[in-house]
């Protein structure tokens, strides 16, 4: 057996599972009134059309819970639900989405949405990123916030969410400007997901935007199996913990990079705070502007500061990718530094990827045997985490 656990994957190809899905009779669709059938007990139902539902809106659920260590479970029926989540309470909790098909996150039928940013040009001292959020984990406005708090913390949570998982749930962030969706590049911090003080876990799941559209903060630690993340500007940044496995990279435009990172050395041990990927695929959005061309000009990642972590791991680099790869974080501000800046790449493949162009001033590339021993699931996190499903992994 292989002493180092990591991430099985749920799919090999679309809709072709390997495991159970754990919940996977609970949200096959059911007749009207015969939803609850195979859920946990206790399950909460959300729906806009089944009169069986206890709520219409997930944050109406969420907020229905104690804040307690019990476990809890909802249940959200297919549906568009235009709403804010905020998920505060400290005990597990699970929230799925009814799919025909579980292991397929383009079978999703339940997407949560919202249209807010924050305008940089004209943002007061009072705003945060935090503030235009679809989802968020944490206990507190507090303690997401992006603009004050130290840069790392000990990889298991100080407080907040001991386990929170999300299932076939699409995320959007769908900023607006003047009323229209701004689709032509963009508006500013527009999320659709931030973990901030929280272990959280998210099993094809799709999360959407333009810029910052994915934030693993503070004490945060995230695993994402499977599922999309699509984006223009740094559209997965972070100073907490986040591994990526099997899940498929979008790009609607130009611009950043697409992860920028926070690392730090102040904490326990090594510095593990970093963004990894592995076994995902880099691509142009599917809703992308179809006149854009957006050849080579996709950067793999930018250092947020100068301990800033990115690994990627067995990646589909499609010729969208940027041939150096990693770029500084702007002429004027590198924030490069040798043997502190880690930007690592391991066999990446596909039309993107040019091992004769790629900066070596800037990133390195380590052997396949080197990954596994560095950067697996349980090197990354201090041990193989107890609040991932575990019948989507194995040792």
């Amino acid at each position: 057996m292989s002493t180092f656990k990591f991430i099985a994957l749920v799919v090999l190809l679309a809709g072709t599972s390997t495991l159970a899905n754990t919940y996977a009779e609970c949200q096959r669709p059911k007749s009207q009134g015969q939803q609850l059938q195979g859920c946990p007990n206790g399950t909460i139902y959300v729906s806009q059309t089944d009169a069986q539902a206890e709520y219409g809106t997930i944050q109406g659920a969420v907020q229905s819970l104690s804040n307690d260590n019990t476990t809890q479970y909802i249940l959200v029926g297919s549906g568009n639900y235009h709403e804010v989540v905020n998920v505060t309470r400290q005990g597990p909790l699970t929230i799925m989405g009814i799919t025909p098909n579980p292991s397929d996150y383009t079978s999703n039928t339940v997407h949560l949405f919202n249209s807010s940013f924050i305008n940089q040009t004209s943002q007061t001292a009072s705003q945060d990123n935090a503030d235009a959020v679809v989802l968020t984990i944490s206990p507190s406005r507090n303690a997401s916030l992006v603009g004050s708090g130290p840069l790392g913390a000990p990889l298991q949570p100080l407080f907040g969410n001991s386990d929170f998982r999300l299932y076939n749930i699409d995320v959007a962030n769908r900023a607006t400007v003047n009323g229209v969706e701004y689709t032509s590049g963009d508006t500013g911090p527009s999320a659709a997901l931030f973990v901030s003080y929280a272990n959280a876990s998210f099993y094809q799941c799709t999360f959407a935007s333009y810029q910052d559209t994915l934030y693993v903060g503070r004490n945060g630690s995230a695993l994402f199996v499977g599922g999309e993340v699509t984006g223009t500007t740094d559209f997965i940044y972070g100073f907490g913990t986040a591994y990526f496995e099997n899940t498929t990279l979008s790009s609607r435009n130009t611009g950043g990079g697409l992860v920028a990172w926070k690392g730090s050395e102040q904490w326990y041990g090594p510095n593990t705070f970093g963004a990894y990927f592995n076994n995902t695929k880099i691509v142009k959005a599917a809703d992308a502007n179809t006149t854009l061309d957006l050849t080579h000009t996709r950067a793999l990642g930018r250092p947020w500061n100068n301990q800033s972590r990115v690994v990627f791991m067995n990646t589909y680099m499609s010729d969208i990718v940027l041939p150096q790869g990693f770029i500084e974080w702007s002429s004027s501000d590198p924030r490069v530094f040798p043997n502190v800046t880690h930007f690592i790449e391991s066999g990446s493949y596909g039309p993107g990827y040019n091992a004769s162009a790629r900066n070596y001033t800037v990133e390195s590339i380590i052997s396949s045997e080197e990954a596994k021993k560095d950067y697996s699931v349980s090197n990354v996190f201090g041990g193989f985490p107890d609040w991932v499903d575990g019948n989507y992994v194995y040792e």
